[in-house]
């Protein structure tokens, strides 16, 4: 597989393949208490709650350690000289477990529709609320960019990790109060947050590559 955009993709994959088959393994548990809450209702809202955890593992697992792993092992030299400009590389780099983090939202999303199919109850509750509609995906995506932004400019895995869930632990808490704050309708407040994890993580991305232009 070769040429300036597949060659660095393929590559970027088989370096991540560890990552992808461990939020693998966070989706499959998760499908496995899904399967649990469809056979006994009275179990209903685990799904729901389980499904806050999966920003923090791909944050963990994938975005933390993406880039800071390459400066802490130096490769990232070799990619460099290969006429390869530091952006396109980036690029790429992020484009593997960008894809898997949507991926993976998507999952509890179709399980969640089958095994709760009704909504039931408050829809502005955060079980729910942050298991629905767009913001899973924008919230994993953001999970992701702060991932690689803090491993970028710390340049070491130990502290990203972390450092980085902990800020996404934050960022939902603060979410939930400002939520509850505003007091907006459902559909509103879900475009609103949205963007908003949206617009943060751009900026993330510009984080990361403003550091790794910075690097000598």
């Amino acid at each position: 597989m070769t040429g300036p955009v597949a060659g660095p993709l393929w590559a970027a994959w088989r370096g991540q393949r560890a990552q992808a088959a461990a939020i693998a393994a966070v989706v499959l548990m998760y499908g496995l208490a899904a399967a649990v809450e469809r056979a006994e209702p009275g179990l209903s809202g685990l799904t729901q709650q389980l499904a806050g955890l999966l920003p923090g593992a791909v944050c963990l697992v994938w975005g933390a350690p993406l880039i800071s792993r390459e400066f802490e092992t130096g490769t990232y030299r070799l990619a460099w000289t290969q006429s390869l400009t530091r952006g396109r590389w980036l690029a790429a780099v992020v484009a593997v477990p960008v894809a898997g983090a949507l991926a993976a939202a998507a999952v509890p999303a179709a399980l969640l529709a089958w095994a709760v199919p009704a909504a039931g109850g408050d829809p502005m509750a955060w079980p729910y609320y942050e298991s629905h509609g767009p913001v899973p995906f924008a919230r994993v995506l953001f999970a992701l960019l702060l991932g690689v932004a803090i491993g970028a400019v710390t340049r070491h895995t130990r502290v990203a990790m972390p450092l980085s869930v902990l800020l996404v632990g934050l960022g939902q808490l603060a979410g939930r109060a400002l939520r509850g704050r505003l007091d907006l309708p459902y559909w509103p407040a879900q475009w609103i947050e949205t963007a908003a994890y949206l617009v943060l993580a751009l900026l993330l991305a510009g984080v990361a590559l403003l550091a790794i232009r910075r690097r000598a």
